[in-house]
C-alpha cells in the first residue's frame, strides 16, 4: 500500500513537472510579453479626423496599443517644438519630419526594426530595404533609408507640376499645355502682352522673381522658386551634392560639361530668370505683379509650377476657373532626347529614438522605451505600408478590416498624390492628381543641410540676378559656399 502511494506521488510530480515546463516552452516560444503601450502622434497639415478611423480600425488588430492621439501641431514653430519636446524625453512617439531632415535630426530618430514579433510569437524579418524599393518611388529610399536603415515613411509625396489656364492657352492658340521647356518659352511669348508703358497686362507664366515667403509675400513673388530653379539644375545636368565628401557642388561642371563655357547651374539661373528680363523675349514677369499663386487664381498669369496642394486652393478661391495640370516641362531636344526629371518636396513619419515612460501617476510605465519603439513602428507601417507587409505582425480581424487599406482611403479622401507604387498606378486616370503621382516616379532631391536656410540662399541668387545685375557664375559660386558652411556647423 506504502509503495502504491509512493508511486502516486512520484506521478503526480512528474505530470506538474510536465505541465510546468509546457507553459515555460510555450512563453518561451510565443515571447509575447504582457504591456500596453500609448502612442502620440505629432502632424502639421491634417486634422486628427482624418485618422479617427485608422486608429479604430488598428486598435481591433494590436492589443498592446492603448490610446493613440494625434495633435495638428503649428507649422510655424513646429521644429523648435520638436526639438525642445524631444529633448525633454516627453515628446510625441511618431512625428513628421520634412524628407530633408533625416541627417539632421538622426539623433532623434529610431529606425525601424530589421526584426519584429509577428502574430505567430516568433520574429520575422519587418520593414526590409527591399520592401521599400518595391512599394515606394527611388526618391524616398534616397530621403529617408540610411546604411539600409529606414528612419520615416510618407503617406504622400508631392512633386512639381504645371498648372496652366485652359482659356488662356486656347485664346493664344496653344492646342496643349507645353512639354517642354522650348514649348514653355514659345507659350509665354505668344500669351504675354505688356501695354505700352511696359506695363505687363497679361503673363504667360509665373517666373524669374524670388519666392513668396510668408517674411515678404507679395510684390511679384514666386511660390516655391526655389524649388523650380533647383527643378532646373538637376534637368540641366547639375550634381548638386557630393555624398562621399558631404559638399555640396552644384556650382561645378560635371565631367559630362566639360569644355562649356557655362555650368548646369548657371544656365539654369540665367533661364529662370530670364523670364523677369525686361531685354528678354520671354519676358512675363515683374515686381508689380501679385504673388504667383494670386496671379494664377485671378487669371492674369496662364501658367505656374507648384505642388499638389494648390489644387484645393484655387478650386476654394475660383470655382470657375478653367485650369489643368500637366507633368511639369522637361529639359528635351527636338528629338526627345534626354531623362525626365522631377523634383520632390514632402514629408514623412518618423518614430523617436527615446521617451520617458510613465503611468499618469508619474509610476514608471510597464512598457519599456524597446517595446514603444517596436508598436510605434508597428502602427507606422500599418499606417502606410501594403496588407501584405504589415498582416503577419497584426491579429486576426474580421474579412472586412483585414481587407482596410489606410494609405489608399488617405490618398483618396485628402486626394493627395500616393506614396506607395500600387496607388500611383491607380492615380493614372484622375486628371488633376496623375501628373503629381506620376512625377513621383522621377522625381529627384537631395540632401539640404537646412532646407529653410538653403530656400533663402538660392532666393538670393535669383535677387542678385533680378535685382542687382551680378554676374551669374559668381552669384552661383557665393551660394555654394554658403551651403557648405552650412554643412560645416
Amino acid at each position: 500500500m506504502a509503495t502504491s502511494n509512493g508511486v502516486k506521488k512520484h506521478l503526480s510530480i512528474f505530470l506538474a513537472f510536465i505541465v510546468i515546463f509546457s507553459l515555460f516552452l510555450s512563453g518561451c516560444g510565443n515571447q509575447v510579453p504582457n504591456y500596453k503601450v500609448d502612442l502620440e502622434i505629432w502632424g502639421l497639415f491634417d486634422d486628427s479626423d482624418v485618422f479617427t478611423k485608422v486608429i479604430q480600425e488598428y486598435k481591433k488588430r494590436n492589443s498592446k496599443v492603448g490610446t493613440i492621439t494625434y495633435k495638428k501641431m503649428s507649422v510655424d514653430s513646429y521644429e523648435n517644438d520638436l526639438r525642445d519636446a524631444l529633448a525633454t524625453g516627453k515628446g510625441p512617439d511618431i512625428f513628421l519630419i520634412h524628407h530633408t531632415w533625416r541627417t539632421k535630426h538622426l539623433d532623434k530618430l529610431e529606425s525601424a526594426p530589421s526584426e519584429l514579433m509577428s502574430s505567430s510569437g516568433k520574429a520575422a524579418a519587418f520593414i526590409t530595404l527591399r520592401s521599400i524599393e518595391d512599394n515606394f518611388p527611388d526618391v524616398v529610399q534616397k530621403d529617408l533609408v540610411k546604411d539600409s536603415k529606414v528612419y520615416a515613411l510618407p503617406l504622400s509625396v508631392d512633386s512639381l507640376a504645371l498648372y496652366y489656364n485652359k482659356d488662356l492657352l486656347n485664346q493664344a492658340g496653344i492646342s496643349r499645355p507645353p512639354k517642354t521647356w522650348e514649348e514653355f518659352d514659345s507659350a509665354v511669348q505668344k500669351i504675354t502682352k505688356v501695354d505700352s508703358f511696359g506695363n505687363i497686362t497679361l503673363s504667360g507664366a509665373a517666373m524669374g522673381a524670388s519666392s513668396d515667403r510668408p517674411e515678404n509675400p507679395g510684390g511679384g513673388k514666386i511660390n516655391r522658386a526655389t524649388d523650380i530653379l533647383t527643378l532646373l539644375m538637376m534637368q540641366a545636368g547639375a550634381e548638386m551634392y557630393d555624398s562621399a565628401r558631404q559638399t555640396a557642388l552644384f556650382a561645378e561642371f560635371p565631367t559630362s560639361f566639360s569644355g562649356n563655357e557655362k555650368s548646369p547651374a548657371q544656365m539654369a539661373l540665367e533661364y529662370y530668370t530670364k523670364f523677369s528680363n525686361l531685354n528678354s523675349s520671354q519676358y512675363a514677369w515683374n515686381a508689380q505683379m501679385h504673388n504667383s499663386i494670386d496671379a494664377f487664381i485671378e487669371g492674369s498669369a496662364a501658367m505656374t509650377i507648384n505642388y499638389s496642394w494648390l489644387i484645393p486652393r484655387i478650386e476654394d478661391k475660383a470655382p470657375k476657373l478653367n485650369f489643368g495640370v500637366a507633368p511639369v516641362p522637361q529639359n528635351k531636344d527636338e528629338s526627345g532626347r534626354g531623362i525626365n526629371v522631377d523634383f520632390a518636396n514632402y514629408w514623412g513619419m518618423a518614430v523617436s529614438k527615446s521617451k520617458i515612460m510613465t503611468t499618469e501617476d508619474g509610476k514608471p510605465a510597464a512598457a519599456t522605451n524597446e517595446q514603444r519603439i517596436a508598436e510605434a513602428w508597428r502602427f507606422l507601417a500599418y499606417l502606410t505600408m501594403g496588407s501584405d507587409e504589415i498582416a503577419p505582425f497584426l491579429g486576426a480581424v474580421s474579412s472586412e478590416s483585414a481587407d482596410y487599406n489606410p494609405a489608399a482611403e488617405y490618398a483618396e479622401k485628402q486626394r493627395k498624390p500616393a506614396a506607395r507604387r500600387d496607388l500611383i498606378e491607380k492615380q493614372k486616370d484622375d486628371l488633376l492628381l496623375s501628373p503629381f503621382a506620376q512625377g513621383n516616379l522621377i522625381a529627384r532631391s537631395w540632401p539640404e543641410p537646412d532646407n529653410l536656410a538653403v530656400e533663402k540662399i538660392f532666393d538670393e541668387m535669383i535677387d542678385d540676378i533680378v535685382l542687382r545685375n551680378e554676374k551669374s557664375e559668381d552669384v552661383i559660386r557665393q551660394a555654394q559656399n554658403s551651403v557648405n558652411l552650412l554643412i560645416k556647423r
